[in-house]
C-alpha cells in the first residue's frame, strides 16, 4: 500500500495546525479549571475570546493557553487578583519584548 505524499503532508500539517488550537473544554480540562474561571480570565483580559472559525467553533491559539497558564499561576502562587493579574502579564510582556530589542541591538562579538 503507496499512500500519496502529498496527503500525508496535508494530514501532518493538519495535525499540527490542530493542536495548536484547542477548544474550550479542552483548556479548561488542561489547566484544570472550570469554565467559570475561563470567563473571569476573559473578563479581566488575561486573554482575548478569539474569533469563531468558519463552523462557529471558538479555538483558543497555544500562545492564549501559555497566558492563560501564567496568570492562573500568579493568581495561586502569588494571591495576586485578577485585576493585578492582567496587569502583571502585560508588564512582563514588556519587559521581555524590551529584552528582546536589547538584544537585538547588542553587537555582535567579532569571530
Amino acid at each position: 500500500m503507496t499512500d500519496d505524499p502529498e496527503s500525508t503532508l496535508e494530514k501532518v500539517t493538519a495535525e499540527i495546525m490542530t493542536k495548536a488550537l484547542m477548544h474550550r473544554e479542552e483548556v479548561c480540562a488542561r489547566l484544570g479549571i472550570g469554565d467559570d474561571v475561563l470567563e473571569v480570565c476573559l473578563r479581566w483580559d488575561i486573554i482575548q475570546l478569539p474569533e469563531p472559525d468558519p463552523q462557529g467553533d471558538i479555538l483558543f491559539p497555544h500562545d492564549a493557553f501559555d497566558r492563560l497558564q501564567r496568570g492562573l499561576r500568579l493568581h495561586h502562587d502569588l494571591g495576586i487578583n485578577w485585576q493585578g493579574v492582567s496587569v502583571a502579564l502585560g508588564l512582563l510582556e514588556r519587559i521581555e519584548e524590551l529584552e528582546q530589542q536589547v538584544l537585538e541591538l547588542s553587537p555582535r562579538p567579532i569571530e
